[in-house]
């Protein structure tokens, strides 16, 4: 605008500069029109090159802005014309086309234009080279004027030539460097023009990378005011909850969908907004339904952002899904609980199994020695019974604490399936329809189990579902399938290894449960059936049989909506059949037996069963006394019993040292709990049999003499 001050200053500024526009396209010359109608030229248009040759002739313009490609002759031709017009070839010439090779430019220059300009061109550029070219028009005609003048004053003033030719050397002068400044200023601002586009260029650079950062980022973040209007929302936030951001935007936070089932959640938003304008950190944890329609934990922060002067500007909202960090959390919980609870319960059976041993143990003597039946005999039996029912209840817990060690073969589901709800049907009320759907591949359902156990769960998972849906029936379900256990399944269940698996579903339509609830299931005796109605070890019980047989148990609910558990157990080729061994008779000897066992009770019942059979036997309480007996006399035994787990010397260690003394000596280790010894390590202990409390004396014959 420099140069059009310059030229207001001068007398041409007492009328409005003429600007001839030539362009076929009238939206082109449009755009013109308003473009220099905002510097108060007057401009005048022609849709063609004939057109603009005879309007330039009679209007005389200032500058002419001239297409090339238009119908008739082209702007070339056009310019050709005008420059061979005595009336119009002194009228600057600029072209504006979209044609940008250089070839053109310089046919363009050739043809007598001043200027050539690329479309779309920047107004201000436009303007400026417009200001530029008037100018040195204008100089130009006063450079013709003074030539003029000069012309006149010789021919007037011969004799001042002198004078005349030495005003005309400085008029000269001053005219050249007004030249040399216009250039240097039209240099300038073609830096400036060039500087402005690279830096215009470089923010559009920038701000696409940062949009695409923006939206492929697996948080969610957006922007908000200090009051809490949503001004950005990153595409993973608005999957989320499949919000379109015409949507929300412009909205108060807290009024989006992400927040607007929960007016809790909505009121510590609204709190950590205000807490995050005042220029402080604000973050929380939140639980959100997604458009999966899952619950998902969400680590919620603000950030303010603040000017140089500390003024909190903006604010930064960004959440991270922590929905499987949580759920590992809960699991590694879980696990830890099971374990310290199981360690007790497998403390507790040692000890049960001890009393049980002498309370089976001295009934098994008072029985053999009743030579009548009767009330006394009847009563034994009755405690003969208790005394096994506790055995088989002390070995459901150390299933449960995963201590025990199973005696698997290999077993068929399917048929199992069958044989539960076969039972079932009778007891389920008419309103709760039962599905099966068996879908796997002969013999394909064979897993090495104890069927007592995989019987115990589908009965203990079809009752719990039953239970749920007796006050409006409903559908029980049950899926058999085969599945293998890949990378993604093993990151949902992380006791799974890659393999062949079966998976065996139980579902109900039944009330569903509460993530609390959903939480606790697997807790022991915790129940949410009213008492009398259920103890909490049933589903306990089942987690314990599942790992324990090498599997893998998870469960989805929802409350209102029923239940599914999914069961995995590694998957067998199925065998054709097993041979039945026949159990042997009981039999006694008259060897000599060293019986070692620090409960007192059990060293005099084990005495007497053992003189029972025939045998010589030694009894004693204490493992380190018992080693000093043999190392005294160690061909005085032809057999050694022991317990594994007492004061001092343990079983494993009074075995070795026994061994080191005499190696031939055979050795029968016994245990309440497994997970000290079983029969494998006890093997590679030099142990040759391994005993279970509480045992039957016909269990412990049997073993005597298979190793004498």
């Amino acid at each position: 605008m420099m140069a059009i001050d310059i030229l207001a200053s001068d007398e041409s500024a007492a009328r409005k500069l003429v600007i001839l526009t030539v362009d076929d396209d009238p939206n082109n010359l449009s755009v013109l029109r308003d473009c220099l109608a905002e510097c108060d030229y007057t401009v005048l248009v022609a849709e063609d090159g004939e057109s603009a040759v005879l309007r330039a002739d009679y209007a005389r313009p200032d500058l002419i802005l001239l297409d090339i490609m238009m119908p008739g002759i082209d702007g070339y031709e056009t310019c050709r014309r005008l420059k061979a017009r005595e009336s119009t070839r002194e009228i600057p010439v600029i072209f504006m086309t979209a044609l940008a090779e250089i070839g053109h430019k310089v046919k363009g220059l050739e043809a007598g234009g001043v200027d050539y300009i690329t479309k779309p061109f920047q107004r201000e550029e436009l303007l400026a080279r417009i200001a530029v070219h008037l100018q040195i028009s204008e100089l130009t005609r006063r450079l013709q004027d003074a030539n003029e003048n000069l012309e006149r004053r010789i021919v007037e003033r011969t004799m001042d030539l002198s004078i005349a030719n030495s005003e005309l050397e400085e008029e000269i002068a001053e005219r050249q460097a007004a030249q040399e400044m216009l250039q240097e200023q039209a240099a300038v601002l073609e830096e400036e023009i060039e500087e402005r586009r690279m830096a215009q260029d470089a923010l559009l650079k920038s701000e696409r990378k940062f949009r695409a950062i923006f939206n492929q980022t697996f948080q969610f973040m957006g922007l908000l005011t200090p009051e809490g209007i949503l001004l950005e929302a990153n595409q993973t936030a608005l999957d989320f909850c499949a919000a379109e951001e015409s949507a929300v935007l412009g909205l108060h936070f807290w009024d989006t969908p992400w927040w607007t089932y929960s007016p809790e959640l909505r009121l510590k938003l609204r709190e950590a907004v205000a807490t995050a304008a005042s220029g402080k950190f604000a973050r929380f944890e939140a639980i959100h339904q997604g458009e999966d329609g899952k619950t998902h934990y969400i680590d919620f922060s603000l950030k303010p952002v603040t000017d140089e002067s500390g003024q909190v500007v903006l604010l930064i909202p960004e959440g991270r899904d922590i929905t499987a960090t949580k759920k590992l959390e809960r699991e590694l919980r879980q696990s830890q609980k099971m374990e310290a609870i199981g360690t007790l319960a497998g403390g507790i059976a040692h000890d049960f199994n001890n009393i049980l041993m002498a309370i089976i143990g001295y009934t098994d003597m008072a029985q053999s020695k009743l030579s009548i039946p009767g009330a006394a005999a009847r009563d034994l039996a009755r405690v003969q019974e208790a005394g096994l029912r506790a055995k088989e209840l002390v070995g459901r817990i150390l299933t449960f604490s995963r201590m025990s060690e199973q005696e698997g073969r290999p077993v068929q589901v399917a048929p199992l399936i069958g044989e539960v709800f076969k039972l079932l049907r009778s007891t389920l009320p008419s309103t709760i329809e039962i599905r099966q759907q068996i879908a796997v591949s002969k013999n394909g359902d064979t897993i090495k189990a104890d069927p007592t156990q995989i019987h115990q769960v589908l009965m203990n998972l079809a009752t719990n579902a039953a239970h749920a849906m007796r006050a409006g029936g409903g559908v029980l379900s049950v899926t058999l399938s085969e599945v293998h256990a890949d990378a993604a399944l093993i990151s949902l269940h992380s006791d799974l290894t890659p393999g062949p698996y079966l998976r065996l579903t139980v579902s109900d339509t039944g009330h569903g449960m509460e993530a609390r609830v959903r939480e606790r299931i697997f807790d022991p005796y915790f129940t949410t059936k009213p008492v009398g109605e259920g103890t909490g070890m049933g589903l306990a019980v089942v987690q314990g049989i599942i790992k324990s047989h090498g599997g893998a148990i998870g469960v989805q609910s929802a409350f209102g909506k029923g239940t599914s558990i999914d069961i995995f157990l590694p998957r067998i080729a199925a065998e054709n059949g097993h041979e039945v061994q026949a159990a042997e008779p009981v039999r006694g000897g008259n060897e000599r037996i060293l019986f070692v066992d620090d409960e007192q009770a059990l060293v005099e019942l084990g005495q007497e069963l053992l003189q029972d059979l025939g045998y010589h036997v030694t009894t004693e309480t204490s493992s380190s006394k018992a080693l000093e007996m043999f190392r005294t006399k160690p061909d005085a035994f032809d057999l050694v019993i022991s317990d594994m787990t007492m004061p001092g010397l343990t079983g494993r260690e009074l075995a070795r040292e026994l061994l080191a003394i005499r190696p031939d000596i055979p050795i029968i280790m016994c245990s309440g709990l497994t997970e000290f010894l079983n029969e494998g390590e006890a093997r590679e202990a030099g142990v040759r049999q391994f005993l279970m409390k509480p045992y039957s004396a016909g269990s412990l014959a049997t073993a005597i003499r298979k190793l004498l």
